[in-house]
This record gives structure tokens, sequence and C-alpha cells, in this order.
């Protein structure tokens, strides 16, 4: 059968979507006519991707990567923004073609889905949603909007359950998030949950690193590894830091908000805050990770967000048998609490994330500890591969020809 595939993240980029993405059309190709509609590398910053070597490695992925170019999604106008990416998507969708058995469009650009939906009916073909996060529900959260924008927002959201309730087979990314769509609607048997995890290589890789545990002599290191997006408001890790003045802090990635935490450094006066920037080679991410004594997660405290974000780069994390702090409410905080993996606390307050940290560094054997635990229910639950089998299994159970 011939399956499209249309995302707006791939790789090369290394950001959890783009990670998700590339492991399922590679888990796809085994089992169908995969063809992958997607932009160019772009994320956070298309100077980072050499042109002729992400040509190559599409050349050489063994089915058909069809690119239109990079996108920068960050607009000052919520209008505005929304118009270019419906832009985006209808050029990403006619850019691949007319041939489909199955249609299938990961977000979080979430005008792809009704995009992409249109051109599987119009196709006749199947239409699969693998749903990532609401992003239509953060705008209302998180933003300040006026009245026409709420009422436009709430008319948005609205379209988006009704195409989840219309989709041949939703995905959902993590079990909060299944929990929540099927609150509104969104038929049980019609959805699967495949959450993030960690491939074999990267457990692999983070093997030695698990095993000889934290560096010991030197200052301890806290390291946050990911986007500094408006959801995790990392930017409480300054003021964690004024706390910890024997500690140092790395904060590895890029993001919207990566200019206002600059600015608050500053501001600060900090010397033990290092923005490293967005890393794509992998093995000095490694060294990052090989260089931290603690790694850290925070999540802002919102009624979506608590109720279906579990961050993906937890999986990673724990693959590198690290102890983590997190900060966070809800179903992925209760888990992990009840699981023992990780030091647990609320987020927003900057005094009680370094009081957590503090008790890491200071208890290092039941820090070890957990961190083992860590590691070893991403090796039972959350290994890639295993997960992205089933899933294409299911889709060729349910749609195959009979």
């Amino acid at each position: 059968m011939d399956l499209l595939f249309v995302t707006q993240l791939f790789p090369p980029e290394t950001a959890a979507g783009a990670n998700r993405t590339g492991a399922m059309a590679e888990s796809l190709a085994k089992r169908f006519r995969l063809r992958v509609a997607t932009l160019e590398p772009g994320y956070p910053d298309a100077a980072l991707y050499a042109a002729s070597d992400w040509r190559t490695a599409d050349g050489a992925r063994g089915f058909a990567v069809t690119r239109r170019p990079a996108f920068r999604p960050h607009e000052a106008s919520l209008v505005q923004r929304a118009l270019r990416e419906i832009g985006m998507s209808i050029t990403l969708v006619r850019s691949a073609g007319s041939r489909a058995d199955i249609v299938l469009v990961s977000t979080p650009s979430m005008f792809l889905a009704p995009v992409a939906w249109m051109a599987a009916r119009s196709r006749g073909a199947r239409f699969v949603w693998d749903v990532r996060d609401l992003t239509w529900r953060y705008a209302q959260e998180s933003v300040r909007t006026s009245g026409l924008q709420r009422a436009l927002l709430q008319q948005l959201e609205g379209l988006m359950l009704w195409l989840l309730q219309r989709s041949d087979l939703v995905i959902a990314a993590t079990a909060g998030l299944a929990s929540v769509l099927q609150r509104q609607g969104v038929s049980a048997d019609r959805m699967v949950t495949v959450p993030n995890g960690v491939s074999r290589a990267w457990l692999e890789q983070c093997a030695p690193l698990a095993a000889g545990g934290p560096p010991s002599g030197g200052r301890p290191r806290v390291t946050y590894v990911g986007l500094m997006g408006y959801n995790h408001g990392i930017g409480i890790l300054v003021e964690v830091a004024a706390k910890l003045p024997q500690v140092d802090f790395i904060l590895v990635g890029d993001g919207p908000e990566r200019v206002s935490i600059e600015s608050a450094i500053r501001k600060a006066g900090l010397a033990n805050v290092t923005l490293a920037g967005y890393v794509t080679d992998r093995s000095r991410l490694l060294d990052h990770y090989a260089a931290s004594h603690v790694l850290v997660n925070h999540t802002k405290d919102t009624p979506v967000l608590n109720d279906i974000v579990f961050p993906a780069k937890t999986f990673e994390y724990f693959a590198t048998g690290r102890p983590v702090v997190h900060a966070g409410r809800g179903w992925a905080s209760d888990l992990l609490r009840g699981r023992d993996v990780a030091e647990v606390v609320v987020p927003g307050d900057a005094g009680a994330l370094a009081a957590a940290i503090e008790r890491v560094l200071a208890d290092p054997a039941r820090a070890r500890a957990r961190a083992q635990r860590g590691r070893e229910l991403v090796e039972r639950e959350y290994c890639r591969e295993p997960l992205l089998e089933s899933l294409t299994a299911e889709i060729e159970r349910r749609f195959a020809r009979r």
C-alpha cells in the first residue's frame, strides 16, 4: 500500500518531533511504499544544516523524501502565524503528489491536519493523525488574547476535535493525551497510544555513562537539554542558579524564550549559568550528559499541560543514567513519583527546585539508585523500535486491502 507521511519536522533535525517522525518513517517503510513530504531542515536555524549533507542522507533512506523550503513559525501575531502555517501546510501537502492509500500527518503544526485530511478524502485514502500535543489549547492558556482571538481559538479547537473524531486512526503521543481526547469524543477503538522513547542505539551509546555514574570532583553541574519554549518555563533556572552559586548550570538548546533568558542572566550578573546553544552532533550531546551530575525538567502549571505532557527529553535523560529532577504537576509527575525514578517538585517555585537539586547532590547513593530505575524503565517500556513496530503492524492490520 502507498502511505504518504506529512510532517513539518524530520531528520536531520534532532528535536523530539523529528526524532519521532524519523523513527516512525523507518518503521513504516518496512511494510508500506512510503513517501515523506516535509520541509528543508530549519530548526532552530537552517544554517546548522549543510544542504549537501541532508540531500545525500535523504537519497540513502530507502524511501522517497520531498521537501519544501524551511519555515520559521514564530510571529508576534497569532493571526499572522496562523496564516503563514496554513500556507506552509497547503504547499507541503500539494508537493507530495496525488497517489496514496493512507495519509498520515504528524503535528504540532496544527494546520497540517485539516489540509492533509482534505487531501486524503479527495483521494479516497485513509487518514491517520499522529497527535503530539494540543497546540490549539496551548494558545488559549499560555498567550494573552483578545475576546475576538479567544473566540477564534475556540472555533479552531472545535474544528480540530471534529477532525479528530472523523480520523480513521488517531495516534496519541502520551497516555494523558489519549485520556483527554477520549473525554472530548474521540472513539477509543480508533485510537492508539504510542509514547516517545529512545532508540536501541541511544541506549547502547549511553550505557558507559550509566555504568560509570556522574563525574567525581569539581563543581557540580546541572544540565537542561531541549526547547526553551513558552510551555517549559526554563527561565526559572536563572532564579535557581542565583540560589545555588556553588553549582554550574548548563542550558543546551534554543527556542523563543532564549532571548529573555539571556537578558535575565545578564541582569542578575550570574557567572554560573551557560547557554550552550543548540547541538546537532550526538557525540557533543553525550559529552554534556557525561559532565552532568543532575538533569532537570520544568513544565509550566496549566490545565492542559498537566493533563497531557510527558517531556520527551525525560526518556533521553533516563537512558544516560544520570539523576533527574522534574518540576511539574499532573499525571507525568505522578508516574515519576510513583515509580520513584526522579526527584519531583511543583513547578514555578525556584526555592523548591533549588532544594530538590541540593537533595540529589547530598545523597548520591539514593540518586544513583533512582537513576538506575529510570534507565531500566526506558529499556523495558520506552524503547522506540518495539513501540513503532507495533504501530506499523496495527496500521497494516486496520487498513490492508481485503
